[in-house]
């Protein structure tokens, strides 16, 4: 249930988020100051602000951990990407240097990062690979294997040109997982029933005065819904509209002559 709410469009994510910490909230202050089980609830006055202060701390505790995670993911999501770029750069180079092939190595290049920024980046939105960019991934290892004998005999450099188009799929695949990877479940179930939890202290301290509790819970609710759909929204490194961009790819198809 929880990575069905992460995946949904960032406005959906929020609706969801918002729709559910405001009923609960509702639901609190309906309970404290009703006609059925207002009397009952206020009987237990005398709940001291400073609970509601130990149930935030352990609270804001679980979203520094699960904001450090996301976070993590993101910087290094961005990392892959930029050495995916830089990988086919020096690919490009290594190919100019040794010779003859490069015309072959620079449209297989082209072809690929043609596919991962039209073809792929689009579905990964949804954490899916596109076959079309596999196809180009296996169509450069491919060629740069079978171009041998633009290095001269020199198997050390003939190798680097290998080793350099391994290292575009090892970040390929290392991009893939990143967008079909989120933070465990088990964390954000902690986050949002803490949040929950620190919506029940609040009532619980606030139940002299129902325009009080009122107005102290819609700035708490306020802020939990901010403090958590901040740290969703870039719960998927590749989703929209916060996603990374895949400008140090694009970069290569200026750098890189269509032949």
């Amino acid at each position: 249930m929880i990575d069905a709410w992460l995946s949904l469009p960032l406005p959906a994510l929020i609706l969801v988020l918002t729709a559910f910490y405001c009923a609960s909230a509702l639901v609190l202050i309906r309970l404290s100051f009703g006609a059925t089980l207002g009397p009952w609830v206020r009987s237990f006055r005398g709940v001291v602000a400073p609970f509601f202060g130990a149930i935030v701390i352990i609270f804001s505790i679980l979203v520094g951990f699960l904001a450090s995670d996301v976070w993590d993911r993101n910087r290094r999501a961005a990392a892959t990407v930029r050495g995916e770029g830089a990988s086919l750069i020096s690919l490009h180079a290594l190919a100019a240097a040794l010779g003859a092939p490069h015309v072959a190595i620079d449209r297989v290049i082209r072809a690929y990062a043609t596919a991962v920024i039209n073809k792929e980046w689009p579905r990964m939105e949804n954490g899916e690979a596109a076959p079309e960019a596999e196809a180009a991934q296996d169509e450069l290892l491919e060629t740069v294997a079978q171009s041998d004998f633009a290095a001269d005999g020199n198997a050390a450099l003939d190798r680097l040109l290998l080793d350099t188009a391994l290292r575009v799929r090892e970040a390929r695949s290392d991009r893939l997982a990143f967008s079909s990877d989120f933070s465990e479940n088990f964390k954000w179930s902690c986050v949002l029933l803490m949040a929950l939890m620190a919506q029940i202290s609040l009532a619980a301290v606030h139940l002299d005065e129902a325009r009080a509790q009122i107005a102290a819970m819609v700035i708490f609710t306020a802020s939990v819904v901010l403090v958590i759909g901040l740290i969703a929204t870039h719960e998927g490194p590749f989703q929209p509209p916060l996603g990374i961009r895949p400008a140090p790819i694009a970069k290569l198809l200026d750098i890189v002559p269509d032949s």
